[in-house]
Parts: structure tokens; sequence; C-alpha cells
């Protein structure tokens, strides 16, 4: 079953970012089709912003400037990046920068899950994912989505709790980030830095919580969402601001790094 590529068709929402041609994964066509070894990072260099979910933040905060998307349904984004196009902790052997936290978003790819009309969900795999090997083409070092008695492998066993557990933490942000819509307190913002050479550089397109808003709360609200686990969250996008500071001094180590391969 083909997920429909939602960039073509008219009035449909687009897929979500990486994947391009996901299918439900099934016995009939992935019998003995697998995934390559390997897992390398190349399909998200060009990524200078990946979203996250709310469990992450704590972890995420330490590296990345944690903001929120200019769109309604205003989801957050972890920064990677300092200009579009530009993935500063893909390495160019397509590791990810060793001691860096790597969003979950970006660990479940290739695998995605798909809700139905009905309200199910099935476990899929982006079939253009350079590390996705179609049936009959599998290596001996590649791991198998079935084994030979048609069952889930471990790989398929773990991609399913991983990106079920994924879905249930992404349904909870999004109700985070609409709150945080309604009462008014994302508003738009952009970080300026000097960089090395002396130029000047903006960083912008997306939303941050306005802190003064944010302090201004009722006192009911702040309540519920003390209860809620939100006015962590808040906080950990306020700290996370700092790692801007991150992406400046990683910007300029590529900028050294380019030079000295030049």
């Amino acid at each position: 079953m083909l997920v429909q590529d939602t960039n073509t068709a008219a009035g449909s929402a687009p897929l979500p970012l990486f994947y391009k041609t996901p299918v439900v994964v099934c016995l009939e066509h992935h019998r003995d089709a697998g995934l390559a070894g390997v897992a390398e990072y190349d399909f998200c260099r060009d990524a200078a912003a990946i979203p996250i979910v709310a469990g992450e933040f704590p972890a995420a905060l330490r590296h990345y400037p944690i903001v929120f998307a200019m769109d309604e349904q205003a989801s957050p984004l972890a920064l990677v990046g300092m200009r579009k196009g530009h993935n500063l902790f893909v390495e160019r052997d397509g590791s990810w920068r060793a001691g860096s936290y790597v969003p979950a978003y970006v660990r479940r790819y290739p695998f995605i899950v798909l809700e139905t009309p009905e309200g199910g969900q099935l476990l899929t795999v982006d079939q253009a994912s350079e590390r996705f090997t179609p049936a009959g083409m599998a290596q001996n070092d590649d791991h198998r989505i079935f084994d030979d008695q048609g069952l889930p492998t471990q790989l398929t066993r773990s991609a399913m709790d991983f990106c079920f557990a994924f879905q249930i933490d992404h349904t909870h942000t999004v109700t985070f980030a609409q709150a945080l819509r309604s009462a008014g307190l994302l508003t738009p913002y952009h970080a300026d830095f000097r960089l090395p050479d002396g130029a000047r550089h903006r960083v912008d397109g997306f939303h941050a919580v306005n802190e003064e808003a944010f302090r201004a709360l009722p006192a009911e609200t702040v309540a519920d969402w003390h209860v809620k686990g939100w006015l962590a969250l808040v906080n950990f996008h306020f700290a996370s601001m700092h790692s801007f500071q991150n992406l400046l001094d990683l910007n300029a180590q590529r900028a050294t790094e380019r030079k000295a391969l030049a």
C-alpha cells in the first residue's frame, strides 16, 4: 500500500520531512527486504531545523536552541544549523557529531507511523531511503524486516515500539504547542550574530515564547500547566536559547575545516 505523495496531490498536506515514498510494511512486499546495517545521516544533511517532541526537551536543550515553527501547528524544532540547507551536526562521513543528542525524528527514519482515516496506525518504511534494500537485493550484512518464518524481526519490532511511542509523545506535544499558541505566547524571534570574519548574520523564521507574556499568565493557567508539565517545557525552551552559542562555535569550526580542505 503506497502512501499518497501529497506533495503533488492538490489540497493535501505535504509528506513529513525526509520521507518521499513511505509504504506500509507488509510480508507480501517486504518478505526479503531489509535495511543496510550502518545508519548514516546524509538524508538530513540539508536540514537546518528538525522536529522534536516534548519528551526530548531536557536532552536536546544542551545542544540545540528549541524554537517553534511559524505555522498553525507550531511544532517544536531543534535548530541544527544557522542557515537553510546546512546541518552543522552531520559530519563529512555521514555520522552525527559525536557527543551530540540525535533527535528521535532522525533516529526513527526510515520508519514512520501512518494514521488511517479510521484512526488506526500502521508502520511504514520509506523505500526512497538509501538504507532500504528491496526484496531480492538484501546483502548478508543487512538487517531483514521479516525472518524466515515470516515474522517481524527484532529490527521491525523495535521500530514499531519506537515509532508508536514517538507518536504518543507527538500527540502530547501538539496539545502543548497549541496551548502556547492559544495563549498568545508565541512571537516571531530572531538571533543576530557576528561571525569570526566580522560579518553579521541573522537566524530567523521561527517563533519563541514571549517571556513577559508567559510570566503574566493567570494563576489558574499556571496551576493547570504545572500539573501537565508544560511550565517545565517552557523553561526548557528558555534554557535552550543559550545553545545558540553552540551553533555559532560549531559554525566557526566548520568554516575552519572547509578552509583546511581548500
